[in-house]
């Protein structure tokens, strides 16, 4: 760490490594000098302080989710930003980046399993050949969720967890979620869709299944970060959501006899994925891992204030978007809940960014310190 100091003087580094913008707020705080009016900025408000999150205030959500497309806009080769998480390929924290990224990867992902499902669809279109299906609900199933795997992946900032983990908790963790959310619901065998009581039991039922699945990764003392549960939540939930997605439209075939019945079933959940299982069980998964730090687990942490209301906040954001709701159409009700499950998951992204920054602050401190204590 020493090669660097030199470069600037030491009153002016703490600016250079750790911006501003990204240094650990109150939750609902804004910058000095900016004002909160209106009745978005007062719910958003309202949101902030009820989740104990930050405001969005400063975050670049269209530079986030478009800036990557630009060309030439980007120092590393995708295949090079995916070699990550290694023992040799994970940067020292002086070095981790505390701007918000523009991923890339995952346009690229979407739009190649989209082409992949859409040649499927062709050929059984043309050929009418029965074994393209399989492929098409596989694929179809796991287009969007997947894609939105590798936007966590890419707005990991510590870059300390590899393609292997991401694609472990995505496969054998959305498997395993299935299978433990089953058993849990034979412990609490009346949820449902549709009634509110029963929407709100599904949602404890399936939360509660992947949250217990994140215990795969959490033992492991290295993935220190809440960008780090983010990823491994949003991992498990993409894989839950994929295998359900696949199941219901493998059912609904078979049900109708109609491919085009599975189709449609594919085109609508892969078009709300954004707003379900991915982001529920990256909210929970980065409260674990918030409160986790870079300590051994204990499962006390899992009945920690944070983690249970983030759970919470996952259970209410499921169980209504499992509820009918009178006089409020789908087409509206879950394009809200997925609006106001990314505020949370920006919101969570911040606050991410900030730990890192605030560790490199840390470290800071400790060495100008003991500059100075060499110095006297």
């Amino acid at each position: 760490m020493a090669d660097w100091l030199p470069v600037v003087e030491i009153p002016d580094l703490r600016t250079l490594i750790v911006p501003r913008s990204v240094l650990p707020q109150p939750p609902g705080a804004l910058p000095a000098g900016q004002r909160r009016d209106g009745l978005l900025g007062n719910l958003a408000a309202g949101i902030s302080h009820y989740t104990e999150l930050p405001t969005l205030s400063g975050v670049p959500i269209r530079e986030i989710l478009l800036g990557g497309l630009r060309a030439g806009d980007q120092p590393l080769s995708i295949e090079d930003e995916l070699i990550v998480g290694t023992a040799q390929t994970t940067p020292p924290l002086a070095a981790l980046p505390t701007a918000w990224p523009k991923p890339r990867i995952f346009w690229r992902i979407f739009g190649g399993a989209l082409a992949t499902y859409l040649l499927l669809q062709i050929g059984l279109w043309q050929f009418n050949n029965a074994n393209f299906v399989p492929g098409m609900i596989v694929i179809g199933s796991f287009v969007v969720p997947l894609s939105i795997v590798f936007l966590f992946f890419e707005l990991n900032t510590p870059r300390n967890v590899s393609i292997y983990q991401v694609g472990k908790m995505f496969l054998l963790g959305g498997a395993l979620s299935l299978v433990v959310t089953m058993f849990v619901n034979q412990v609490i065998p009346w949820s449902g869709t549709g009634n509110l009581f029963q929407a709100m039991l599904t949602g404890v039922v399936e939360e509660t299944g992947k949250a217990l699945t994140l215990l795969l990764m959490v033992g492991i003392v290295r993935y220190r970060w809440e960008a780090n549960g983010l990823l491994f939540g949003a991992a498990v939930g993409a894989g839950f959501a994929g295998f359900e997605s696949a199941g219901y439209a493998f059912v609904e075939a078979l049900k109708s006899q109609s491919v085009g019945a599975a189709t449609v079933i594919i085109l609508m959940r892969g078009l709300l994925a954004p707003g379900g299982h991915v982001i529920w069980t990256a909210m929970v998964g980065s409260a674990i891992w918030k409160i986790k730090k870079d300590r051994p687990f204990a499962v006390s942490m899992l009945f920690d204030r944070v983690v249970m209301r983030r759970w919470l906040i996952a259970v209410l954001l499921h169980g209504l978007w499992d509820t009918n709701v009178y006089y409020v159409p789908w087409f509206i009700q879950e394009p809200l809940l997925l609006i106001l499950g990314w505020y949370i998951i920006f919101a969570i992204m911040k606050e991410a960014l900030a730990q890192v920054a605030a560790a490199q602050q840390a470290v800071l401190t400790q060495v100008i310190l003991a500059q100075g204590s060499v110095g006297a």
